[in-house]
Parts: structure tokens; sequence; C-alpha cells
């Protein structure tokens, strides 16, 4: 039964995967979902919901999810800087450094990408009118 069960849940990990990659946002979620129904420990579907919601601009879902990854896996410095990213499309910019900043020490390639992202976000605050 335990090996059915996480046959099942790879399947739909793997479809999840597969309708996001095509762009099918709603079908990944759902499948994500199903996945996470049958094994609420697997880090990796909460994470990739968790990209998904990103994705649909729902940024506190995707947020609640990139959290959980990390509850269930502390060291997914991808779940660390793209709950970052999220934080920092909220303007929560604190927070989005703490969590930057734990990926880059956890050894993430990124950054670059986290200058990049802290650069951009210094212009469009200035843009709308923000010192």
């Amino acid at each position: 039964m335990q090996k059915l069960n996480q046959e099942l849940v790879n399947k739909y990990y793997a479809r999840g995967i597969a309708s996001s990659e095509k762009g099918e946002v709603e079908l990944a979620i759902e499948d994500y979902t199903q996945a996470i129904e049958l094994n609420p420990e697997f880090a990796k579907a909460y994470y990739q919901r968790g990209l998904a919601y990103s994705k649909k601009d729902e940024i506190k879902l995707a947020i609640t999810d990139y959290t959980k990854a990390i509850e269930l896996k502390p060291d997914y410095a991808d779940a660390y800087y793209n709950r970052g990213g999220a934080f920092l499309r909220l303007g929560e910019r604190e927070r989005a450094e703490a969590d930057l900043t734990t990926a880059r020490n956890m050894g993430v390639e990124a950054i670059t990408a986290l200058d990049k992202i802290l650069r951009d976000y210094d212009r469009a605050w200035k843009v709308l009118g923000n010192s």
C-alpha cells in the first residue's frame, strides 16, 4: 500500500511539473495538491505549488507553500530564495533580504541574481516616488 501511494504521489507530482511547463498552472496546482494530500511531508510538492501560485500572482499562497517546504526541509535553499523574491513582490524588503541571504549562505548560485533583484527593487521603489 505504501509503495502504491508513493507511486501515485510521484505521478501527480510529475504531471504537475509537466502541466506547469506547458503553462497550465491551474492543473499543476491541482496535481501538486493531490500529491500533498497523499504525502503531506513532500517538501518538493509544496515548493512547486508555491512556484505555480507565484506565476498566478497569488503571492501570499506562494509564501505559505515555500514556508511549509522550508519547515519540512530546513536546508531548502531554493525555497528560501523564491520566498525571498515573493516577499520583495509584497514590498517586505527586510524579510526578503533575510531569506535571500539565507539562500546565498546555503550555496544557491544566485548571488548575482540576488543583487539584480535588489537593484531592480530599489529602482522600482524610487520610480514610485519613494526614497
